[in-house]
């Protein structure tokens, strides 16, 4: 049999498309195999981009590591990442520079773009005004880049990150004053994914009515295509299938026998209610496991989730039962107010659990000679370091993963008096794109990739 094409999907009725997992009867890019090649590791995997959000700061002394480079001990924030020590870089001590706005807004503007906020009518907790962020995000930037050849360029998601635009609930740019919203319907991401855009609205109505799903709509193309792979191939394809399949049942959706040619894909009214504070851990799963679904099907190489917002005010009762007020509203106690430490140490142990999860599904897909985890990079960061202070220039983050390019299973630790500036991160995730650019966000605070990382 011929090569399959990298890029091709199984079709159905109503122009339903679900893209497929990596086969190695697609083989690898030529071009890339050994070679430098934006987008590719040089064996010729595709590379991928995530930016994790999480909001409000943390606990520094119950976040950073302890020990040496390669020798460290996990923190009680961190600990449930040990299983992924290998695929793991740890940042600490980089400066995080703003201007503009108040302290939320200022992270989380720059947080990404590493620039200044323009002027604006966004009025910000100190009673100051600023707009949006003067330049291009780091995602967006490496989805110029990455983003051309799939279906989607880049794929943004939230959990409950507020539908209101404002510049503390958006994080990715498009350029100067172009933000990009999340999306926080996991129904309406998973028809983005999957749906033709084409659907007449009668064909809609009728998918609605019947309840078909994707696998309905693909089922005849898939017994075709099964018939022609190898044992390996035909395991990998039914195993993502079944990841299919396991989604469309948490949405509510059952897959029926067969379908006429009209239908479309929809999904109907569902009874999970996104905004409600209890379902904030349900739909952040269903958000994790539409992004991997949608990187295993080549449908989008660089994708985000938005846990909240900025001052976000999420109760955590899953975290502890006994947290009662929201997220935000704890970030500002003082040191000294112990029960508040605490809860705000478990929900940061939570969203590292969280974390764990989503690296869970990415290594639990194989890929060439490892998995997909292997050739993504992942880049946990929060607009502020310290919630109480608003501070921003000892700033932590975690880049997973490492697509071949970074050094990972290490900690590195800087003196943010040192001036190290975020922007020298925010290139060198860039560059691990295997996009070479020189320089990232405002010039004047980006001195070259960030030492040590490579």
């Amino acid at each position: 049999m011929k090569r399959l094409s990298r890029r091709t999907l199984l079709r159905g009725a109503g122009g339903v498309a679900l893209g497929l997992p990596f086969l190695e009867i697609m083989g690898r890019p030529k071009a890339a195999l050994g070679q430098s090649m934006p987008g590719y590791t040089a064996a010729g995997m595709p590379k991928r981009f995530i930016v994790w959000f999480t909001p409000n700061g943390t606990i520094p002394s119950a976040w950073t590591p302890t020990g040496g480079e390669s020798d460290f001990e996990f923190s009680r924030i961190l600990k449930p990442l040990e299983p992924y020590r290998k695929k793991l870089l740890i940042i600490d001590g980089v400066d995080q520079t703003g201007e503009g706005g108040d302290g939320h807004q200022n992270g989380m503007q720059g947080m990404l773009t590493g620039q200044t906020l323009n002027p604006g009518a966004f009025k910000g907790g100190d009673g100051s005004t600023a707009g949006w962020a003067n330049g291009i995000s780091v995602d967006q930037r490496i989805a110029q880049v990455i983003g051309t050849q799939t279906k989607l360029q880049s794929l943004e998601l939230g959990v409950q990150s507020g539908n209101d635009e404002n510049n503390w609930n958006r994080m990715s740019l498009l350029g100067p004053d172009q933000p990009v919203p999340p999306e926080n319907s996991p129904f309406k991401a998973y028809d983005r994914l999957f749906k033709d855009f084409a659907a007449t609205p009668a064909a809609a109505a009728k998918a609605v009515e019947r309840g078909t799903t994707v696998l309905d709509a693909v089922s005849e193309n898939f017994r075709a295509l099964q018939a022609k792979l190898g044992a390996e191939d035909k395991a990998r394809l039914e195993k993502h299938l079944q990841a299919v399949a396991e989604i469309e049942g948490r949405l509510g959706l059952k897959p029926k026998a067969a379908l006429d040619s009209c239908a479309a894909l929809v999904l109907g009214p569902s009874t999970l209610a996104v905004t409600k504070n209890e379902n904030f851990p349900a739909v952040g799963k269903l958000q994790m496991d539409l992004l991997v679904m949608a990187l295993a099907c080549d449908l989008t190489r660089v994708g985000s989730i938005m846990w909240n917002r900025s001052v976000g005010g999420a109760t955590h009762t899953w975290a502890d039962p006994t947290i009662t007020r929201g997220h935000h509203d704890m970030s500002h106690d003082g040191d000294t107010l112990t029960d508040a430490v605490e809860w705000l140490t478990k929900i940061n142990i939570w969203y590292a659990e969280q974390f764990a999860y989503l690296l869970k599904g990415l290594d639990s897909i194989p890929e060439g000679d490892g998995t997909m985890l292997d050739n993504t990079v992942i880049y946990w960061c929060n607009e502020l370091a310290k919630g109480n202070s608003h501070s921003r220039n000892d700033s932590h983050y975690v880049v997973a993963g490492g697509a071949g390019y970074f050094r990972m299973g290490r900690m590195l630790k800087f003196n943010y008096k040192d001036t190290v500036r975020h922007n020298n991160l925010l290139l060198s995730l860039v560059n691990s794109m295997g996009i070479e650019d020189t320089t990232f966000g405002k010039a004047d605070w980006c001195t070259g990739p960030l030492s040590g990382m490579v």
